[in-house]
């Protein structure tokens, strides 16, 4: 799958973080791909995807992500966001699903640390973010995958 990162216009800052966003698909996609679709047992359909780069709310869809974000929170962004076209659904309803195998998938890619750092920061937008991660983390890995594998079944 190709994703190319656009500024949403001439703005320094969006031109460089959109050069970042790139670099991190360039470098990182594969495995990003292999992980998401290895522990979801789903497979992305797109081949092509352009993302604008904004300074704002990051979204699906259109693929929009925030340009202010450190690196670590850029990469955990872009896979959130994702996940999304990969299991589409409305927002207050989806993110408890995601976050089931959300979190293994930034442990298997970039650590615990990392998966840690990032819960904290999704948790910290809002409650709907916070509750969803509470319950996740509320379950053993293995615990989550069979929740995730009887919650996709009946999508």
């Amino acid at each position: 799958m190709k994703i190319n990162f656009y500024p949403d216009h001439d703005d320094l800052e969006l031109i460089k973080s959109a050069e970042e966003y790139q670099e991190i698909w360039i470098k990182e996609s594969a495995r990003i791909i292999e992980t998401i679709e290895r522990l979801t047992g789903l497979k992305f359909t797109e081949n092509t995807i352009n993302a604008v780069v904004i300074e704002g709310v990051s979204r699906s869809h259109p693929l929009s992500l925030r340009a202010s974000y450190p690196i670590e929170t850029k990469k955990a962004t872009l896979v959130h966001e994702l996940f999304h076209r990969l299991i589409p659904g409305k927002e207050d309803e989806i993110h408890k699903l995601l976050d089931l195998i959300l979190y293994d998938v930034w442990i298997d890619l970039w650590g615990e640390d990392f998966a840690k750092k990032q819960v904290k920061v999704e948790s910290e937008r809002q409650p709907l973010y916070k509750d969803a991660w509470d319950w996740a983390l509320s379950l053993t890995r293995e615990q989550r995958a069979a929740k995730f594998k009887e919650l996709i079944g009946s999508k």
